[in-house]
């Protein structure tokens, strides 16, 4: 599996040099390796990816679900806001929210995540951008089983950085590691980030561990970035 992502990381970057020098000036991003950052969308500008979706409402204010849960019934919408923006930094706040309900064989299972989350971004060098953050997420669910009802309610906080170097002006190196303080677990991942004019390629692994289990990960992500 290594093998094949640095084959494929290596085919991308000669290919890459052939494209227009347009790259990500002026169109930062939004999100690392999976934390988001504290940039949004520049207004009227929007993105449709396999999966995700987002559209700029303001130049500091975006909207954005991932259609494939949808398909799932996973409901989700995920709003960000970005405050004090510079040259070198800005900041954003925003929430998550996912909903999942099924009936199976007359029982019921299902899930409500409401998840606000803060993060800052900060240039570091010339060519190296910082961002931290840090979430609070409450998750309820519920089952019903042979008309006996069964709640319970978990919340969960978790804190994440990461960094973020332009290899070129079309190409990014991501590293990043979080850690969930209430259930004690934590991840890594490492990879790189195209981008040409409008067509946006991730590619990626990560490392988590909570516990006795644990699991390598690929990041795989691929949508289009266009202006409106």
């Amino acid at each position: 599996m290594k093998k094949w992502l640095i084959a494929g990381i290596i085919m991308i970057s000669v290919f890459s040099s052939a494209l227009a020098e347009v790259g990500f000036k002026g169109r930062p991003i939004t999100n690392n390796l999976s934390m988001p950052t504290g940039y949004t969308l520049n207004q009227g500008e929007f993105l449709v990816g396999i999966g995700p979706v987002g559209f700029g409402i303001t130049d500091n204010f975006q909207a954005s679900t991932n259609v494939l849960l949808w398909l799932l019934q996973i409901y989700n919408a995920d709003l960000k806001m970005s405050f004090m923006k510079t040259k070198k930094s800005c900041l954003g706040v925003g929430i998550g929210f996912d909903s999942f309900n099924l009936e199976v064989f007359d029982e019921e299972t299902g899930f409500t995540s409401i998840s606000p989350y803060v993060t800052y971004s900060t240039k570091v060098g010339p060519k190296t951008l910082l961002h931290i953050g840090a979430q609070y997420s409450i998750i309820s669910g519920d089952s019903d089983i042979e008309d006996a009802d069964a709640a319970s309610t978990s919340e969960g906080t978790s804190i994440s950085a990461g960094v973020e170097h332009d290899i070129s002006i079309k190409t990014k190196f991501l590293a990043e590691a979080g850690y969930d303080i209430t259930f004690e677990g934590f991840r890594t991942g490492l990879g790189f980030l195209w981008g040409w004019e409008k067509f946006r390629l991730k590619l990626g692994l990560t490392y988590s561990k909570y516990g006795d289990f644990s699991f390598t990960w690929p990041v795989i992500g691929l949508w289009w970035r266009f202006d409106g």
